[in-house]
């Protein structure tokens, strides 16, 4: 297959699951076997293992919406810069829901053999989207928690 439906088909698979939220079709566009090389903790392998993590990641930002800014094929690999955003609505990586709105960017690589996804490998900024739904100050962003004590605070008499 050349380089462009390499792309064509990472651009169906995006909008299919990222957008639509059809995570049942996913097998159209991704092989059993695939190979996740970011998986969350205790994740199962194969596609079944990526379905219940993207499974995841849509029942906590249910609105999620994808847009894919760059893609670059060589070969049968497919790099893409994407945005996600959403509103967090349910819990996600045993975080309780926010509803904060959240905007996040990451690259992956993919490696397609004949018409199908057999590999990813995916960077995103997960400090980022923690901060944005307020699980971690940003810097400068004090809260109760992170203040550094005062003498007064620790109970000092100054004697």
């Amino acid at each position: 297959m050349s380089p462009d439906e390499h792309k064509a088909i990472i651009r169906e698979h995006v909008e299919v699951l990222f957008n639509q939220h059809r995570v049942d079709l996913t097998d159209q566009t991704v092989a059993a076997d695939y190979l996740d090389h970011a998986p969350l903790p205790g994740q199962m392998p194969g596609l079944e293992g990526a379905q219940r993590k993207w499974a995841a990641y849509l029942n906590a930002v249910p609105d999620m919406h994808a847009t894919i800014e760059d893609m670059v094929a060589e070969g049968d690999e497919v790099a893409v810069r994407w945005t996600v955003q959403g509103i967090h609505r349910g819990e996600l990586l045993g975080i309780p829901a926010t509803g904060r709105r959240a905007v996040f960017r990451g690259i992956s690589i993919y490696r397609l053999a004949e018409t199908k996804i057999v590999e990813q490998w995916e960077q995103w900024d997960r400090l980022d989207l923690l901060q944005q739904l307020g699980v971690i100050p940003k810097p400068g962003q004090a809260t109760a928690s992170t203040r550094p004590a005062t003498p007064d605070a620790v109970g000092a008499s100054g004697a």
